[in-house]
């Protein structure tokens, strides 16, 4: 059979050959040289990793090429036959796209190649950790006195570092400078690895609506790399499922509902799990939605159902901006205009208990919402006007955070140094203050190296200069010409 006017063959691909089925008969492939020729024709391939990539490869030479689902496709073939074997599985992968094209996706190598890649980077991050261990524990044997450098010190100085053991002898020393010459490998390589994931993620039309996000060039790339192009996706639920395929809905009889993860799409999960340890932290951008989804998962001991909340979150506001080309802020208004026409509808009904459960979590979603659209102070993503490079200030803004923090470290050293204010008197009483004199201190400021000091004494404000001011020794200030006794 072909559809329209090509011709559709069904291919069954193992390790050595390759099943050929048109919808009458079979052909078994070894060699690509053997191949007959079959121009505008349509391929459909199982998805089976490199093998069916490398054959996918070549049939993009003679005309279009169709990945089914495993899943999908496994579940057809049961319905109409328990047989398994090479050829009926080409005939049941040709009838399956024919009779459910929307669920085969085309062939695209920048996919495979930027999951290769992203794989390959979780790789390197394990040899690298893997190395660096090693490193230290050699370095705690060879060198007992000094303190063990951390992860970041041995990176940055690992050059000084080999220099110097080569100049250290030691029984251990070949192995140090060994594990030494494999991290530098590793580190090369990972760096590689790393520009070239971004470099194909740049490229996608989707990378500047997702830079809006408070989400980095990495994590771009794996949202992307599983959800190439968003029009392949019917709706959010769809978007969703298929990005975190191995989670689902289990309920038998009574029980309650329980949401069972396995280890599919390892990499998102794992390179996705920084971000969600980095929303918990207090003046994240994403800290709204870490509290929501701690809410919605009560449980102290599941994390893992709390991460998967907060992704599928995460993810429902990257479906709409990519299907509906907004930015972080805008994507952010809409799900909350969304979300308030919901609970306006839902309020119109009867209440009972489960419409009361919905109103909350609707309400409780419309206030997190609200709450991250409150940090997000963007720039603006489509004003051609900016030369800058397209991002989102998801911060306050920057004065007002170092104005805070050094008026906090200011206190704080005053508290650590145990400073005292003195009176200009001081001196007389050899360094101590007063006793019938309060002093009330209003305001402790750092200028050009000196603490300048606002207090009160008698309802009267005073301002005196300290620096360098150590406990039990008398202050110098204005009134003495800000020299040392």
């Amino acid at each position: 059979m072909r559809q329209g006017k090509r011709l559709v063959i069904g291919c069954d691909v193992s390790a050595s050959f390759i099943i050929l089925h048109d919808g009458k008969n079979a052909l078994r492939i070894e060699d690509p040289k053997e191949l007959p020729d079959l121009k505008n024709a349509v391929f459909v391939l199982e998805q089976t990793g490199a093998y069916g990539i490398r054959w996918a490869q070549i049939f993009s030479n003679f005309g279009e090429v169709y990945i089914a689902d495993g899943r999908d496709f496994k579940n057809f073939r049961l319905a109409h036959t328990r047989q398994k074997n090479d050829n009926l599985d080409a005939f049941y992968l040709r009838e399956y796209f024919l009779k459910n094209p929307q669920k085969c996706r085309p062939f695209n190598p920048k996919v495979v190649y930027i999951r290769a890649l992203i794989r390959q980077h979780i790789r390197n991050q394990k040899d690298i950790t893997m190395h660096t261990n090693r490193i230290l524990q050699y370095l705690q044997i060879i060198d007992p006195y000094n303190a063990r450098p951390s992860r970041y010190k041995l990176h940055r100085y690992i050059d000084q570092i080999e220099a110097d053991l080569k100049n250290r002898p030691h029984a251990l020393t070949d192995l140090a400078l060994s594990e030494i010459k494999k991290l530098k490998a590793c580190l090369e390589e990972a760096q590689k690895v790393r520009q070239e994931i971004e470099n194909i993620a740049r490229n996608h039309p989707d990378y500047e609506i997702l830079k809006t996000f408070p989400l980095g060039d990495l994590q771009i790339a794996v949202i992307l790399a599983y959800s190439w192009d968003i029009e392949n996706f019917k709706d959010k639920d769809g978007y969703i499922a298929y990005t975190l395929m191995g989670t689902s809905l289990e309920q038998s009889g009574k029980s309650l509902y329980k949401v069972k993860t396995d280890k599919a799409r390892t990499e998102i999960k794992g390179l996705l799990y920084t971000l969600y340890l980095q929303a918990n932290k207090k003046n994240h951008p994403l800290k709204p939605l870490a509290d929501l989804a701690k809410e919605l998962a009560s449980d102290r001991n599941n994390y893992k159902k709390r991460y998967i909340k907060f992704l599928s979150r995460l993810l429902e506001l990257v479906y709409y901006a990519r299907k509906n080309r907004t930015d972080y802020k805008t994507t952010l208004q809409n799900a909350i205009a969304r979300r308030e026409r919901e609970l306006s509808y839902t309020q119109q009904k009867e209440l009972n208990p489960t419409r009361a459960k919905k109103l909350y979590h609707l309400t409780r979603s419309i206030q997190t919402y609200k709450k991250m659209l409150a940090q997000c102070k963007d720039i603006s993503l489509w004003d051609s006007q900016s030369p800058q490079e397209p991002q989102a200030y998801l911060v306050p803004e920057q004065k007002k955070r170092r104005t805070a923090m050094k008026n906090l470290t200011a206190l704080t050293l005053a508290l650590a140094m145990n400073l005292t204010l003195l009176s200009p008197n001081a001196h007389a009483n050899d360094g101590k203050a007063s006793k019938d004199k309060e002093e009330i201190l209003l305001m402790l400021e750092c200028k050009n190296g000196r603490w300048e000091i606002t207090y009160a004494k008698n309802e009267e404000i005073v301002k005196k200069t300290q620096a360098d001011k150590m406990q039990g020794q008398p202050c110098y200030n204005q009134e003495n010409g800000g020299k040392k006794p």
